[in-house]
């Protein structure tokens, strides 16, 4: 019996600074970004990470910055090339899952009890059931305010009403350029404070994306819920 032997190559593997070669290049006004977290809700996605590189005319951010992108549509999509105009900065401490899960709905809540609902700390506030699930963000900014959040069946009078218009008026509202980021401070000081403790968020890995788009799409599950990469930590 002749025997044949069979060499084995090692699989070719490219070297970290081919990779990096081979990564699209950000240009003029754009960073190219590494990813941290993708959040999903009815309210959308919201993809936060670091930046890697930034192009030319690009100065509001620098490599190694945690920022937070927001992604039209309802589906898990992570870019690797962004606008700068359309990133948000994040603090060192805050998470990475918070910011997915927290900041769209914060940044709506902040809408309505600032701008269109403003509440104080002797207000008595009945909150209408929003459809994306906004309304659990509002009574929790509510009641950090030291505003009393009151149910349908309180018959006390009621000095402050949000309806489902508010909700509706605050998805459509639009921060001018460097406004998101002021009121991205106001979401970020709630989260070190805890209010928004009590609001449940889901962790999955990111190779349940599609499965979790899907119940949120079906109304089986209200999100938010943190999608996140196996090489990232909740520590990030």
């Amino acid at each position: 019996m002749t025997t044949q032997s069979v060499s084995i190559k090692p699989e070719r593997q490219l070297s970290i600074r081919r990779q990096r070669q081979l990564l699209p290049r950000p240009g003029i006004g754009q960073v190219r970004l590494n990813l941290g977290a993708v959040g999903l809700s009815p309210l959308g996605v919201q993809v936060v990470g670091t930046v890697d590189a930034v192009g030319r005319e690009a100065v509001g951010f620098a490599a190694g910055d945690r920022v937070a992108l927001r992604i039209p549509g309802s589906k898990p999509a992570f870019p690797r090339i962004a606008s700068e105009r359309d990133l948000i900065g994040i603090p060192k401490d805050i998470s990475f899952d918070d910011a997915a899960a927290i900041l769209p709905a914060g940044l709506m809540a902040r809408t309505i009890v600032k701008q269109l609902r403003p509440i104080g700390r002797s207000n008595r506030v009945h909150i209408a059931t929003d459809d994306f699930g906004a309304d659990r963000f509002v009574a929790a900014w509510a009641r950090h305010l030291g505003a009393t959040v009151v149910s349908d069946a309180d018959v006390q009078p009621t000095d402050v009403h949000i309806t489902t218009a508010d909700f509706a008026a605050a998805r459509r509202w639009k921060f001018g350029h460097g406004l998101a980021q002021v009121a991205a401070a106001d979401v970020f000081q709630l989260i070190r404070e805890g209010a928004f403790a009590e609001v449940d968020v889901r962790i999955h890995p990111l190779g349940d994306a599609t499965r979790i788009q899907n119940e949120i799409e079906q109304k089986r599950m209200a999100g938010p819920v943190v999608l996140m990469p196996a090489d990232v930590t909740l520590a990030a």
